[in-house]
């Protein structure tokens, strides 16, 4: 399916239908393709992609900070503290 920049408002229903049938639809502007719109493809996750993510989002869980709260205390002294001078 072919549509121009002025089409995609009149016409994003026909987009979205082509989509949703899995065609690729160029979008063309004064003659010249702008770009290709194509159908989403669903990925799955292999086992090393799992790991990551898994190490990724449980970064903090061996760390000492008990709660939430306690860590949001620690963050908002600010790093001057951490670096060893004196808060203000």
């Amino acid at each position: 399916m072919q549509l121009t920049i002025s089409q995609l408002q009149s016409k994003h229903k026909a987009l979205v239908a082509a989509l949703k049938r899995g065609e690729m639809v160029e979008i063309t502007y004064h003659g010249q393709t702008l770009g290709i719109v194509h159908p989403a493809t669903h990925t799955i996750n292999t086992q090393e992609q799992e790991a990551a993510m898994n190490a990724f989002f449980g970064l903090h869980k061996d760390s000492s900070i008990a709660s939430v709260e306690e860590e949001l205390r620690i963050i908002r002294k600010g790093r001057q503290n951490k670096l060893g001078r004196p808060d203000k």
